[in-house]
């Protein structure tokens, strides 16, 4: 292979690990001869057409490296994962679990697979795939981002947020810890720094529109508005209700009914605030951000 295709390969190696995937697809269109099926360009190709969300023609690619290079860690890696965003879930453990028969302790295999196992509903088995990669990578990003997603499906959220912590702390800018520590603070009731993490990761993915909805739906929690509903956003409403009823009744029956009418009617005024307001808010804030 001479150098100005050995050069071109690169580059568009260099424009995929920078986030670039669009500039890596040009990278590769001028590629011909043995350098259009190295196996670096079937890589880098099933890789930028994932990151883009075009995961069918991904998995045709990545797929087609397989065929005519045979089992190769990081084309089964991403094509598992372009399988699961697919919801092509037993391909996707089939592709995990055949990288995993000739690298059992690779950890990135086995955060992909621990994915899968959550797409699946499967947390627990997650946290075991994820685990056993912490033991051979205690230090990583993506290990600490996979604790967090664990943490969060079985509803542990001080965990998550511990979690997304690390991980931020590995990589400020990733926009996949920052959406994890929003979430996490949001949950764990610091809707400020929710905000700012799910605001970054939202402004990083201006065509993720999940991200941007939570993004939203933080800002309109922030809103000086919101403040006198905050301490209930926790709280199951039916527990509130049958509390605020029982207190109702409770001062009636304590011989208290001027205090249990007033108490009455303040709730009631908090009833309707809390049905008009947010409702008033997630309006203004729809337009202004354009949904």
């Amino acid at each position: 292979m001479n150098e100005p295709t050995e050069a071109r390969l690169q580059m568009a190696g260099h424009w995929l690990q920078i986030g670039h995937p669009e500039r890596t697809l040009d990278e590769l269109q001028g590629l011909w001869g043995d350098a259009a099926v190295d196996f670096r360009a079937y890589l880098f190709r099933g890789a930028a057409l994932h990151q883009l969300d075009r995961n069918a023609e991904a998995i045709d690619v990545l797929k087609d490296g397989l065929a005519l290079h045979g089992p190769f860690l990081p084309l089964l890696q991403v094509l598992g994962s372009a399988l699961r965003s697919e919801g092509r879930l037993p391909e996707a453990e089939a592709a995990y679990l055949q990288g995993l028969s000739l690298d059992p302790n690779d950890p990135d295999l086995l955060i992909g697979y621990a994915r899968v196992c959550l797409t699946a509903g499967q947390a627990e088995k997650a946290s075991a795939l994820v685990e056993r990669a912490a033991s051979h990578a205690p230090e990583s990003a993506v290990v600490s981002a996979a604790r967090a997603e664990v943490a969060f499906a079985l509803g542990k959220d001080q965990d998550m947020r511990r979690h997304s912590t690390e991980a931020l702390s590995h990589d400020p800018e990733d926009p996949h810890a920052r959406a994890l520590h929003g979430t996490a603070s949001m949950l764990t009731g610091d809707a400020r720094s929710g905000y700012n993490s799910l605001a970054s990761a939202a402004a990083s993915q201006p065509g993720d529109q999940d991200l941007r909805a939570a993004a939203r739906e933080a800002k309109l929690i922030n809103h000086p508005l919101m403040l006198p509903l905050r301490p209930f956003q926790r709280v199951n409403p039916l527990i509130v209700w049958i509390g605020a009823v029982a207190i109702i009744y409770g001062l009636r029956a304590a011989g208290l009914a001027p205090l249990s009418f007033v108490f009455a009617m303040v709730w009631l005024g908090f009833c309707i605030y809390s049905w008009v307001v947010p409702s008033l808010l997630r309006r203004y804030l729809n337009r202004k951000w354009g949904a």
